[in-house]
């Protein structure tokens, strides 16, 4: 009987510590992330983009979509992942010649708001998107967008917000000799004035 009892408050003990350690792992959604530069006439290349410190997206350089609303640019397909809080960038600013680093805090309760926002845009119908941006004027932003792939392209059903706006990078040191070549192909083809 009292073997009984021990196993019991063992199997109890046990279920318990595990529906502890399943609800303490993070939810995960599945979302791509677009990286925007720009404005026009302000090309960037963007050289890392690191989310909660520990995952990298795809970047390079981008001369367009920081300044659409919202903003747009190329896109990297990722496995599903837990709510960011942070995005930390490194970019190059062609024009000005200039290194930008900045650190993006997300909201705290975005977690929250993506349970709702997959709930009202569900996967079936919309892709969803962070869409994170940085500016050859060294301005950083970050937004959220569910975009329907069902809607035969009507875009009055897609949802897009901002998530972090109007961030000002620091300046940081970086050698732009390595760009210098790119930079003469910018201004060759007119998509920017020189910055010498």
């Amino acid at each position: 009987m009292r073997n009984n009892t021990v196993l019991r408050i063992g199997v109890i003990i046990l279920l318990s510590l595990l529906v502890t350690a399943c609800s303490s792992e993070p939810r995960k959604y599945d979302f791509a992330v677009s990286v925007a530069g720009g404005p026009e006439g302000w090309p960037v290349w963007v050289e890392e983009v690191i989310v909660d410190k520990s995952w990298r997206v795809p970047a390079g350089g981008i001369e367009h979509g920081f300044d659409q609303l919202p903003p747009m640019g190329g896109v990297a397909i990722l496995g599903p992942k837990p709510a960011p809080s942070t995005v930390h960038a490194r970019w190059f600013s062609y024009r000005t010649q200039t290194f930008y680093e900045v650190t993006l805090s997300l909201p705290v309760d975005l977690d929250d708001q993506l349970r709702k926002w997959f709930r009202d845009y569900p996967r079936d119908e919309y892709i969803h998107t962070l869409i994170i941006g940085f500016s050859g004027k060294g301005e950083a932003l970050a937004w959220w967008e569910a975009f329907c792939n069902a809607c035969n392209y009507d875009r009055s059903h897609d949802f897009h917000t901002p998530l972090i706006e109007n961030v000002q990078a620091e300046v940081v040191e970086g050698d732009p000799s390595g760009y210098r070549l790119q930079t003469q192909e910018l201004i060759a083809e007119g998509s920017m004035p020189s910055p010498w």
